[in-house]
C-alpha cells in the first residue's frame, strides 16, 4: 500500500491534536480513516478497539498507588512533611526551596500525577520564597520526570507496554534518570533563590492548620506519606533482601491505610472513602487513554507505524532516539493535557524501530517536559494558581529551563539509544 495513505490517519490525528481537539475525537477520526484505508472489517475493528481499552484497565498497580497517594494527601500527611521542612530549614531559604521541590517530586512519583500535589505544595513554596522563576521551573521539571517514570502513572504503563518490560521493572530501571532530573529541579530552585533572593509577597490570609502543631505531632502525621513513598520506591528491593514478596501493592496500600488511620485525624471509614475517591482520576484517565489506544491500534493493524519505522530507519541509528525525544517534546506542547495520548502515538513508532527501553523512558520524560510549557497542561495551571501568576507567564518562565533540560535528554539519548 502507498506509504502516504498509511500515514494519512496519523497525520489527521496529529493535526486534530494540534488544533486542541479532544484526544478521543482525534483518535476516532484516525481510527475510522484507518478502517476505510485498510479495509478492516467491523468485527475486527471492534475487537482491536476493545483490546486497547482492556489493556489499560487491566493495570491495577497504578490505580492502587494513585488512590493511596490521594488518601494520604487528603489526610494532611504530605502537608505535614512540607511544614516540617519549612520549620527545619526556614533560615536556609535556598535549601528550603530545593527540599520542597524534592517533596513535590516524591509526592508526584508516588501518585503518578502532579497537579493535585502542586495544588498543595505550590502555595507553600510561594509563601516561603515567592514566584522565583527557576523555582517554578524546578518544580515543573521534577514533576514531569516523576509522573512519566512513576509506577503509578498512565505514562509509565504505556511506555513499559511498548518497551516490552514490566511496569515496576521499567520504573526501577528509570530511577537513576528520575533522580537526575529531581536533582536538576532542586538545584535550579536553590540557585534561583540564591540569585533572585526571596520574592515573598506576604500572607494571603487564613490560618495554617499546622501553625500551632508541635514538631512531634507533625512527624507522626507525616508517617503515612513517608511510608508509602519509601515502600513504592524501595518495596521490590526490600522483597529481594527479605527473600519473600512481603511488600506487594496490596499490602503497601493496606499498611498505608492503617497508618493513615493511626497517625492522622481520619477514621477508618473516612480513609476507605478517600482511598476509593482517590482512584477516580486515574481510572477515568486509563479509560480514556485505553479508548484512544484502541483507535491508534487500528493504525498499527494497517501498517502505519511500520511505514514510519521504515522511513525513520533510513536515518543513522544513533540519532533515532534523540529525534524521537525532540518530536515527542514538540507534539506535547499543543497537546499538554494529553501526555499519555502523545505517548500512545509516539511509542509504537520507536518500539518498531527497536529503541532501547531506557531511551523510550527518556522520550517519555521529554514528552512530560513538553507539557510543562503548554498552556493546556493542568500542572501549569496549578503552578499559576499557587504562585498567583498567569498561565502564560508560567509558560514563559519555564521555557529556558525546560529547553535546557531537553538538551540534557537528547545528549543522554545519544548514549543509551
Amino acid at each position: 500500500m502507498n506509504t502516504f495513505l498509511l500515514l494519512v490517519p496519523l497525520i489527521v490525528v496529529m493535526v486534530l491534536l494540534l488544533l486542541r481537539q479532544h484526544m478521543l475525537v482525534a483518535g476516532a477520526v484516525g481510527g475510522i480513516l484507518a478502517i476505510l484505508i485498510g479495509g478492516i472489517s467491523p468485527a475486527d475493528a471492534g475487537s482491536i478497539f476493545t483490546q486497547g481499552t482492556a489493556s489499560m484497565l487491566g493495570i491495577t498497580t497504578p490505580i492502587l498507588y494513585a488512590a493511596a497517594a490521594m488518601m494520604v494527601g487528603k489526610a494532611g500527611s504530605i502537608k505535614a512533611a512540607v511544614t516540617l521542612a519549612n520549620r527545619g530549614l526556614g533560615k536556609q531559604v535556598g535549601l528550603l526551596a530545593a527540599f520542597m521541590v524534592l517533596i513535590q517530586a516524591a509526592a508526584t512519583y508516588m501518585a503518578g500525577m502532579g497537579a493535585g500535589n502542586t495544588m498543595v505544595t505550590a502555595p507553600l513554596v510561594a509563601a516561603a520564597v515567592g514566584a522565583v522563576p527557576p523555582v517554578i521551573a524546578g518544580m515543573a521539571i521534577a514533576t514531569a520526570a516523576s509522573f512519566t517514570t512513576s509506577p503509578a502513572s498512565t505514562e509509565t504503563v504505556i511506555t513499559a507496554e511498548f518497551a516490552g518490560v514490566d511496569v515496576a521493572m521499567h520504573a526501577s530501571n528509570m530511577m537513576p534518570y528520575t533522580i537526575l532530573f529531581w536533582v536538576i529541579g532542586a538545584a535550579l530552585a536553590y540557585w534561583g533563590v540564591r540569585k533572585y533572593g526571596s520574592l515573598t509577597v506576604g500572607d494571603e490570609g487564613g490560618k495554617d492548620e499546622f501553625a500551632d502543631v508541635s514538631a512531634g505531632t507533625l512527624w507522626v502525621r507525616s508517617i503515612p506519606f513517608i511510608a508509602l513513598l519509601g515502600l513504592v520506591i524501595l518495596g521490590s528491593k526490600l522483597n529481594g533482601l527479605l527473600g519473600v514478596a512481603l511488600f506487594t501493592p496490596g499490602s503497601i496500600i493496606l499498611l498505608t491505610t492503617v497508618l493513615t488511620w493511626l497517625c492522622c485525624k481520619m477514621s477508618l471509614t473516612e480513609a476507605a472513602e478517600q482511598l476509593v475517591n482517590g482512584g477516580q482520576f486515574i481510572l477515568v484517565t486509563l479509560f480514556s487513554v485505553g479508548m484512544f489506544l484502541g483507535f491508534i491500534n487500528m493504525m498499527g493493524e494497517i501498517g502505519t507505524f511500520e511505514a514510519i519505522a521504515g522511513l525513520a530507519g533510513a536515518a543513522p541509528s544513533s540519532i533515532i532516539a534523540p529525534v524521537a525525544a525532540i518530536v515527542a517534546f514538540i507534539v506535547a506542547i499543543p497537546s499538554g493535557a494529553m501526555c499519555a495520548g502523545v505517548l500512545a502515538l509516539i511509542m509504537p513508532t520507536i518500539a518498531a524501530i527497536g529503541t532501547s527501553p531506557a531511551a523510550m523512558g527518556l522520550v517519555a520524560i521529554a514528552t512530560g517536559l513538553g507539557t510543562q510549557i503548554s498552556p493546556v497542561q493542568i500542572n501549569v495551571a496549578a503552578l499559576g494558581q499557587g504562585f498567583k501568576k498567569d498561565i502564560m507567564e508560567v509558560v514563559r518562565m519555564n521555557i529556558p529551563y525546560v529547553l535546557g533540560t531537553l538538551a540534557v535528554i537528547v545528549v543522554i539519548c545519544f548514549i543509551v539509544g
